[in-house]
């Protein structure tokens, strides 16, 4: 490599560096402010994948049950501590957004856009990921969906559970 191509190279690496940085800050800074239809679209896409095989085999009531859940976990959210809040909004976020997207599931075509074996086998790698940001993700998704969806009285006895009687 001679000099010339050296000097370009790290003007090159420089620029994008710092076009990074600038693109990082300004996703951090707006990704912290909840955005319920941010969080409604990834819901969307993520609760028929989470809860595969759990949801009524008829599409009406699926979507009633979807969209039961997702109301339960807009009601839950605010009970949460407000770090999980904002981690929570943030991974909303971010995975609106086509650039965090591309960088937390490797599609370019969003959520909704990917078929149901394809969001599954998302969630699977985010499981199995060895970053522990992915795992974090997925097991707070997952712990936040379940919670919402198995919370409500209705689908108790699919697991044989009953209420605690207090006198």
């Amino acid at each position: 490599m001679d000099r010339r191509n050296f000097i370009l190279t790290g003007i090159a690496l420089g620029a994008v560096a710092s076009l990074g940085s600038g693109l990082a800050i300004w996703g951090w800074q707006h990704s912290v402010a909840p955005d319920s239809n941010n969080r409604d679209l990834v819901l969307l896409a993520l609760l028929p994948a989470l809860l595969y095989g759990a949801l009524p085999q008829d599409a009406t009531l699926a979507a009633t049950e979807l969209a039961r859940t997702q109301t339960a976990i807009s009601e839950f959210l605010p009970y949460l501590p407000l770090r999980q809040q904002q981690e929570l909004n943030q991974l909303f976020n971010l995975l609106a957004n086509r650039l965090g997207q591309l960088g937390l599931t490797g599609h370019v075509i969003s959520l909704t856009g990917l078929s149901l074996s394809q969001r599954l086998q998302l969630l699977n790698q985010w499981r199995d990921s060895y970053l522990a940001l992915l795992q974090q993700a997925y097991h707070g998704l997952r712990e936040l969906l379940y919670g919402a969806y198995y919370g409500q009285s209705e689908h108790w006895q699919a697991l044989a559970y009953t209420a605690p009687r207090f006198r």
